[in-house]
This record gives C-alpha cells, structure tokens and sequence, in this order.
C-alpha cells in the first residue's frame, strides 16, 4: 500500500515522489512509468502564470528516469492548456479531453493542489489511471479512471469514463 497525499493506494505501479509543487500523476496500462505533474513557481512562491506547469515522465528502470514529454504527447495526449484565474489561481483542461477542466493553486499550506470534478464531488485529483489498447497505428483509450479525494470531506473519490 502506498501513499500519496494522504491517499492510500493499492497498486503495482511505483508512486512518484510527492513535493510542494507536486499536482497528480498519471499511469497506463502498458507500463509501469508515469506521468507526473507539477506547478512551476515564480521567485515569490506564485504560480507561474506563462509557464504553469512541468510535466514529465518518470520512467521507471532506466539510467536516464525523468525525461520531458515529446511534442506528440504533449500536443496530443498529457499536455494541459491552461488560462489564469484570480488570486493566482488556473485553470487548465487536458489536450485529450478538454472538457474536463481542472483548477490549480497552492493551498494555504503551500501545497500545489489540483481541483476537479470527480462523481459529481470536487475533489483534490491525485492519480488518473489509462487503461490504453495498442492495436493499431494509434493506441486507443479504452477508459480512464480518476481518484482524488473529496474537497470538503477528505473521503476518496473515484470515477470511471468510458471512451467510445
């Protein structure tokens, strides 16, 4: 069992390293790398509203383990657009998935923390995992599955999308 953020996760994959800047990270079926997610910060602690976000693979296993994302996944698949917000605050939606928006802050305990909207619940995303089919020229998602916890409780989250 493992830990991230206070999540207990049951799970076979390594989790990543959690810092002050960390946001969520992502794992696929095919491996067992992942994709974690941070802010970038200003030299006065903000987030950077030009630059928000690090994004980068962790890849489990080899000499050279963190690696940035290439200009396919980054365009394609785990990239975020983003836009500022008040009070520091952005908003940023997946490039994949654009309707499923996230908001991004730090927290009155300096924590980097990740909103978003998880079974109806605003939640603290944590971890998404993709469930991807490699068949073809071009892997497909076969579902995706988020878990966070929830904002005003701290119970955990979960949901499950099914991508036609």
């Amino acid at each position: 069992l493992m830990s991230f953020s206070g999540i207990s996760l049951s799970t076979n994959f390594p989790v990543p390293p959690h810092t002050k800047q960390s946001l969520f990270y992502i794992h696929r079926n095919l491996n067992n790398h992942s994709v974690v997610y941070e802010v970038n910060l200003t030299e006065k602690g903000f987030i950077d509203p030009e630059n928000p976000f690090k994004i980068y693979w962790i890849r489990y296993g080899e000499k050279n383990k963190y690696k940035e994302l290439n200009y396919m996944e980054r365009t394609f698949a785990y990239g975020l657009k983003s836009e500022p917000l008040k009070n520091g605050r952005i908003r940023a939606a997946f490039v994949a998935k654009k309707e499923r928006t996230i908001d991004v802050f730090i927290d009155d305990k300096g924590q980097a923390t990740a909103l978003m909207n998880i079974d109806n619940k605003i939640s603290k995303l944590v971890k998404i995992f993709v469930q991807v089919a490699e068949d073809g020229w071009w892997p497909k998602v076969a579902y995706v599955e988020f878990f966070g916890t929830d904002f005003k409780t701290s119970l955990p989250t979960y949901e499950k999308l099914l991508i036609n």
